[in-house]
Order: C-alpha cells, then structure tokens, then sequence
C-alpha cells in the first residue's frame, strides 16, 4: 500500500452516520477556521471507515507493507493519509474535542454528533492484531526536500546553506514576517524568543544559525512545513505560500541597501490554494510606491493573493511548475547577501 498527501481526500467512505457531503462540508468549515493538518485528520479519521487502520482491518493479507511519502509535520505515521495502515485508537472524543475549539459543535449533523457521543470509548483495534506483520516505511519527505535543495544551492548557487526546521506551522503572513525580520537583523541582536522559535527547530538550531551568519555573508535559509491561513467572509483567491511570499515583500525595507534578500514559498504539489500557481517570490524593490503598497495590504486582508501577484510584473512573480505528482509540503528558500 503506498500512502501519500491526498491520501485524506481520495479516501474517504464515510461511516453510515456521515454523507460525504457532509464530511467535505465539515473539513471546509474546519480549514477556514484555521484548523491545521494534524486537527484535520484526526476528524477525518473520525468520519472514515478506511483511515485510522481501516484499510488493514479490511483487508485479508497477513503481511502488510506501507510506503509513505509524508505530508505531515513530524512524518507521524496515524496522520499521513490519516493513516489507513496505521491504528492509533478511538478518535471520537479528539473529533469532538476539536469542533468544540473551533465552536462548530452546532455545524456537526444529528447523527454524526451522535455516534461521535455514543462511541468515545469504543475500540476498533479488532483484526488488526491477526495481521502478522505490518511495516510501514517513510520514502520521502520535507526533510529529504530541504537536504536536496540545500544540497544545489551549495553546489550550484555557491551559498552556504541551513535548514532551520521541517516543522514550520503558524499564520502565513506572519511567518512571512517574522523570516524577513529574522534576515535583516543583525547576529548580536537576534534573541531566541516567541517570535523567532517558530523559524526553528529548537534553540540549538537557532544557536548554529546565529554562529553561522557572523561567519557567512551569503547563506540560503532554508525552511519547511505548512503554514495556515484564517479565512475572513470577504475571501478572493490565493493560497497559503502567496500570501507568506506578499507579507515578506511587505516587510522587506527597501532603504536598506546592505541586505540583499530573494524568498520563494512554495508548496512542493506545484498547487498553491486553488490556484494555478506553487508560490510566489518576494526580493527588494518588489513593492515601493505608495499605492502598490495599499494594495498589496488590501489583498492580504482579502486573501486574493494570487490576483495581485497575477497583475503585478506580468505575473512573473508567481512560481508555476504544474503539478509534481510529489507533496511533501511546503518549502521556503531565502537568499541572503550581506554587504557588510
């Protein structure tokens, strides 16, 4: 069985108390609150009778084999295509845990709520332990992405290259943000605090980096995971990468001349939100005059990412590589060059 991103989303069979409807329904709902990967599919391996180990329940070998290509921060093996070889017990009382924390409790259809309530404790773990062998094997992921492109960058680019985490998570313009601030600052004034922790894996991560550009003043930042956009009525078109790339372009002061910087986000399907376009590139000079200004915050507000991009610099700004075939999600690469 291979099991990859998308896996979620093409393997549904919701249980009886559940139209797939309803379950698309409920997942929307979830994503425009904000709900990340991980709080997604453990409702969706509430909703399912093939995720969470359904598949190895139904099946009759007695050697299973999983390839898994990850989509998942961390590579957790019961949430990548929520994990239809892998058990990791009754998910009925995190499901509802999870509407309850984003008040969609009333959203939830009569008879869902109801099996969710009525089978907290319920154990579906039967058949799975008269398979004999189960394997489950990792064949790619963000991290094996981020060694690879660090790997062209030095060789082809001649930049000193760093991954500062494959476990990127939070608000896209936000992180967006916090990147540029991150560059831009000089080594004796970075601090390790909420702000920066985010662009790390943890402190030690964030120390070697620090040590790294007092020595270097070219050096490709490399980052991965998967950032979140909260969605507001007032909705456009873009994606979570366009928008991280628009608030770094926004953040990027255009007076100063000693830091050179070139961001690309992108998401590593080649689809960006339901837009044509992987991502979208952020570097100095992108937005200077006033006007531009106002209507790069307009479509953040707006989360029309993708039209500015698209009427701005004939649309070159925007990464369109068509689809991989390959998710392993998101990836940011920033070039930095110091002058000083």
């Amino acid at each position: 069985m291979i099991n990859l991103g998308g896996g979620s989303a093409l393997l549904p069979l919701p249980i009886d108390a559940l139209s797939l409807e309803e379950e698309i329904q409920l997942i929307k709902l979830l994503q425009s609150k904000g709900a990340n990967i991980q709080e997604l599919n453990t409702v969706r391996q509430a909703m399912s009778q093939l995720k969470n180990g359904g598949l190895v329940r139904i099946s009759k070998a007695t050697t299973i084999i999983g390839l898994i290509l990850s989509d998942v921060i961390g590579d957790p093996l019961e949430f990548i295509a929520s994990g239809p070889t892998f058990y990791s017990g009754n998910k009925n009382r995190p499901a509802l845990d999870i509407f309850n924390k984003y008040d969609l409790i009333n959203h939830i259809p009569t008879r869902f709520l109801q099996h969710l309530k009525e089978n907290e404790n319920t154990n579906n773990d039967q058949n799975i332990s008269s398979i004999k062998q189960i394997h489950n094997i990792i064949v790619g992921s963000n991290r094996i992405a981020l060694e690879a492109a660090a790997h062209l960058c030095h060789q082809s680019l001649a930049y000193v290259p760093f991954i500062a985490t494959t476990s990127l998570q939070g608000e896209a313009r936000e992180v967006g943000r916090r990147i540029i601030e991150l560059v831009t600052t000089k080594p004796s004034q970075l601090i390790y605090n909420d702000n920066i922790a985010c662009l790390f894996s943890d402190q030690s991560t964030f120390d070697a980096f620090q040590k790294l550009i007092k020595e270097y003043k070219h050096y490709c930042l490399l980052l991965g995971g998967e950032t979140t956009v909260i969605m507001k009525n007032d909705v456009g078109k873009g994606g979570r990468c366009q928008e991280l790339a628009l608030s770094a372009a926004l953040t990027i002061d255009n007076n100063n001349e000693d830091t050179s910087i070139i961001l690309l986000a992108a998401g590593s399907d080649g689809i960006d939100g339901p837009t044509d376009a992987a991502g979208a590139f952020a570097y100095n000079g992108m937005i200077t005059n006033e006007d531009d200004i106002k209507r790069a915050h307009i479509s953040l507000d707006k989360h029309d990412t993708y039209t500015y991009f698209s009427e701005t610099n004939d649309g070159a700004n925007l990464l369109k590589s068509g689809h991989t075939s390959t998710n392993v999600m998101d990836i940011i690469i920033v070039l930095v060059d110091n002058k000083e």
